[in-house]
C-alpha cells in the first residue's frame, strides 16, 4: 500500500510540473534559472533596436560643398526641394527662358522643360523613399543631362533599395560602383556612386564616361592676363537663396564658345532674376 504522504508528494509534483518539493514536505519553491545561462538554440526574437536597417533613413540631405562641379559644365541648377514654391518656380523658369529678352540660348534650350523633368525625377525618388533637400542639375559640355543628390546611407543598403525600386543592378568597376538599369523595366538612368555620398543619375549607358567627367579636375577657362574665371560651383555657392539657382557656363550653345564669366539666374514662383548679383 502506498503511504498517504507519498500520494501527497506525487500529487504535488503533477500539479506543479517543474517546481521543486522539499524532502520534508515543505511548500514547493520555483526553480531558479541562472542569469548567465545561454539561450536555447533556435531563432530568437529581436527588439527593434537589433534589427538590420533595410532602407535608408529618410533624411533631407543637402548637397554640401559645390566646389567639385566640373568647371566646364554648361549649366548648373540647384533646386531647393524644401521650398514649397519650387515646382511653381520651375514652371516660371521654363516660361521665362522662352520669353525674357536677353536670355542666353543655352538657358532657353536647357531649361525649357525643367518643370516636367523635375516632376518625373521626384516620382522616381518617391518610389525609392529618397527625400533629399536639394537636387543639382548639370549639363555637360556635350549636352549630357546629369542629376545629382546626396544620400548619406550605407552603400550596400542603398544599392539594395535602388535595385528594388528602380530595377537596377550594381557592379564594381576600377573607378567605383555603377548601377545599370534592366531594359525591361524602362528606367532611363545609370547610377554613378560618387565621393561624399553623392549619387548621380546619368543617361543609361553613359555611366563610365560621365563618372570621369564628374570626378575630373577640369581647369576653369582663362580670362586673360592670368585671371581665372569663376567656376560654376563657386558662382552657384555665392548666389543668394532662392527656390532655384542657376549658373550658365557660356552665353551660347556651341562647344567653341569663347570663355566668359558665368551668368546667373534665380527663380521664384512669380519671377525670374537674370544675372542676379552674388552675395558678398
Amino acid at each position: 500500500m502506498i503511504h498517504p504522504r507519498a500520494v501527497l508528494v506525487l500529487a504535488t509534483l503533477a500539479a506543479c510540473g517543474a517546481r521543486e518539493v522539499a524532502p520534508d514536505g515543505a511548500a514547493p519553491a520555483p526553480v531558479s534559472v541562472p542569469a548567465n545561462m545561454p539561450p536555447e538554440p533556435g531563432p530568437q526574437a529581436q527588439g527593434r533596436g537589433d534589427m538590420s536597417k533595410e532602407t535608408c533613413t529618410q533624411a533631407q540631405d543637402v548637397l554640401g560643398d559645390l566646389e567639385w562641379i566640373p568647371a566646364d559644365a554648361r549649366l548648373a541648377a540647384l533646386f531647393d526641394l524644401g521650398d514649397p514654391g519650387v515646382d511653381d518656380a520651375a514652371a516660371e523658369l521654363a516660361r521665362a527662358t522662352a520669353t525674357t529678352p536677353g536670355m542666353p540660348v543655352v538657358a532657353a534650350l536647357g531649361l525649357g522643360f525643367v518643370g516636367t523633368q523635375l516632376q518625373i525625377l521626384r516620382r522616381h525618388l518617391a518610389d525609392a523613399a529618397l527625400t533629399p533637400r536639394e537636387l543639382l542639375l548639370l549639363h555637360g559640355p556635350g549636352g549630357d543631362v546629369v542629376w545629382v543628390l546626396r544620400v548619406r546611407c550605407d552603400l550596400g543598403v542603398l544599392q539594395a533599395a535602388l535595385a528594388r525600386a528602380w530595377g537596377v543592378t550594381s557592379r564594381a568597376t576600377a573607378a567605383g560602383p555603377i548601377a545599370e538599369p534592366d531594359p525591361a523595366r524602362g528606367f532611363p538612368h545609370d547610377l554613378v556612386f560618387l565621393a561624399d555620398d553623392r549619387l548621380a543619375l546619368v543617361p543609361a549607358g553613359a555611366g563610365g564616361k560621365l563618372r570621369r567627367w564628374l570626378e575630373g579636375q577640369v581647369r576653369p577657362p582663362e580670362l586673360g592676363a592670368g585671371r581665372r574665371a569663376e567656376t560654376p560651383g563657386e558662382a552657384l555657392a555665392r548666389l543668394e537663396p532662392a527656390p532655384i539657382r542657376v549658373v550658365l557656363g557660356g552665353r551660347g550653345l556651341l562647344a567653341g564658345d569663347a570663355p566668359a564669366a558665368p551668368r546667373t539666374l534665380r527663380a521664384w514662383p512669380d519671377r525670374v532674376v537674370l544675372d542676379a548679383a552674388p552675395a558678398g
